[in-house]
């Protein structure tokens, strides 16, 4: 009878043990995913709050030390799942491409409040290099904003950037965001836009490929070269790049043909990058001709103008862009 008891209690402080376990699983998890408990974030363009806060080094670190800087506020919570699975794509991504920059910087601010040694076990966790400020839940709340966010500051102190969503989800275009903020484009040296029609009666602008690296390819839709190359161009400049979403090619018809001579041309060399019509006049702006490759970086400028037939100019183009997508 006492072993029956015995039996039934151990049983049921296994339960116990069990539903103690499952709750605080469920509360680390229900903490980790509260999207709709903030607030709409401080406007784009609200001068950015004030802070003072200690570093994992016991120094004090305060926003005003970077003072005509780009400053990327990586909100975090010492022991979030998902703080610490985004924490090495934001050096990857938000610290690593820009490291011989003077005027940049990244903190991570712990907004969970945590101690010095929950915020160690954080960096040794994810090795980041950035700083680690503590007790940031404060300035969370003046941001408006959580853990697991990014917050993009201009070099003149003002929100450029405020994430709604998971850091994961958002690095790209926090990332896009500091490229912009970091090297601003004179609207003089952007490459000239310019909408064309394709082959299927679309209309087809360079402004449609914001923050993509795009590739031109001016071709005559006759032009014995052109037609030669153009496998190559398929085969240098666009399969290797299938996969990136953050890249185009477009080739357009210098020669002004009509959709049947620009059809058979796609027809007779197979290639299934968008084709222009009507480009001469694109040309001229981009002081090209015909058999001739140019690059356009993610900001919108010229990175790569050939002044010789595209075949000879591949190789090189093809080192462009695939340096342009790294970044």
């Amino acid at each position: 009878m006492k072993q029956n008891k015995k039996h039934a209690f151990g049983k049921l402080l296994l339960a116990s043990k069990s539903i103690v376990t499952l709750l605080i699983f469920s509360l680390v998890f229900a903490s980790c995913s509260k999207d709709d408990d903030v607030t709409e974030p401080l406007e784009m363009g609200t001068t950015a709050p004030g802070f003072s806060l200690k570093s994992l080094e016991g120094a004090d670190v305060s926003l005003s030390n970077f003072n005509n800087k780009v400053v990327v506020l990586f909100f975090l919570g010492n022991n979030c799942p998902s703080c610490k699975a985004a924490a090495p794509n934001v050096e990857s991504m938000l610290v690593t491409p820009f490291a011989s920059s003077s005027d940049y910087m990244v903190l991570g601010l712990d907004q969970w409040d945590g101690n010095a040694a929950s915020l160690q076990a954080f960096k040794t966790a994810t090795n980041v290099t950035f700083p680690l400020l503590l007790n940031a839940s404060g300035v969370a709340a003046e941001y408006k904003t959580t853990f697991d966010r990014i917050v993009v500051i201009d070099k003149a102190g003002k929100i450029a950037f405020s994430g709604k969503q998971s850091a994961a989800s958002d690095i790209a275009s926090a990332k896009a965001k500091v490229m912009e903020l970091i090297d601003p484009v004179n609207p003089a040296d952007l490459a000239p836009n310019f909408t064309l029609k394709s082959l299927d009666g679309s209309d087809v602008s360079l402004s449609s490929y914001k923050n993509k690296v795009v590739t031109l390819f001016f071709f005559g839709n006759n032009c014995p070269s052109c037609k030669a190359v153009a496998p190559s161009v398929q085969s240098m400049l666009v399969a290797p790049f299938a996969s990136n979403t953050n890249y185009a090619v477009l080739g357009l018809d210098q020669w002004n043909g009509n959709s049947a001579s620009v059809q058979a041309f796609k027809t007779a060399t197979s290639v299934t990058f968008p084709l222009l019509l009507n480009a001469s006049g694109v040309a001229a702006e981009y002081k090209t001709t015909y058999d001739r490759i140019v690059v356009i970086d993610k900001t919108g400028k010229v990175a790569f103008s050939g002044n010789q037939l595209a075949s000879l100019d591949l190789a090189a183009a093809k080192a462009k862009v695939t340096e342009l997508l790294s970044k």
